[in-house]
């Protein structure tokens, strides 16, 4: 099946979302890589769909990427789908941020997409390859946007990258958590079973 390429160039005035006073996001991360608000600089990783950095991997660290989603059980279909299984591993935490500034992302859900010619398998393609060419042209064409939002692959919730244009002291931290923390773990057992993902 042949997948759209991105153009040369990409044309003006595209679709785009300015996130609402008091968003809520819900981030699951590995703190070996940084605190809840701390954006990696190293990419692109394989398997992360729009990474922008331009390969190859660790060679543009003037690009960053910080991911999030719109809800808990859409953070934990996103991390843990692939396997399946959520577990109380102390290697990752689960933070709730709320936006307190304006934050303006390039918007690809649903029929947006088809303004440049694409459909929704720019949110749901396996093929990291093509989906950061993308977001590399994405990123080029369009200096004043901050990220992307699109709908998850493994549970359809919105999720977001914001990029390194974006003010991270936008972003309030409300909770952090070990995943397995008691005072967290009930409501991730909760969601990740809406998932339909396994609890060990």
């Amino acid at each position: 099946m042949s997948l759209p390429a991105p153009p040369a160039k990409l044309p003006p005035r595209p679709p785009r979302y300015e996130l609402p006073a008091q968003y809520r996001w819900v981030r699951i991360y590995k703190p070996k890589y940084g605190a809840w608000n701390e954006p990696r600089s190293l990419g692109p990783v394989p398997g992360v769909r729009f990474d922008h950095h331009r390969p190859p991997f660790g060679s543009d660290t003037a690009c960053t990427v910080w991911y999030a989603a719109s809800s808990l059980a859409g953070a934990l279909a996103e991390a843990f789908g692939n396997a399946g299984v959520v577990d109380r591993s102390p290697l990752r935490r689960l933070a709730v941020v709320r936006v307190e500034g304006r934050i303006t992302v390039l918007d690809l859900v649903g029929t947006a997409a088809r303004f440049f010619g694409l459909d929704q398998r720019i949110a749901t393609w396996t093929d990291s390859d093509w989906t950061q060419s993308w977001a590399r042209a994405f990123h080029g064409a369009y200096p004043d946007l901050e990220g992307f939002r699109w709908r998850g692959r493994q549970g359809g919730s919105l999720c977001f990258v914001l990029n390194e244009r974006a003010d991270m002291s936008s972003l309030v931290l409300e909770s952090d958590h070990e995943l397995g923390e008691t005072v967290v773990w009930p409501r991730v057992v909760r969601a990740a079973r809406r998932a339909h993902l396994k609890v060990v």
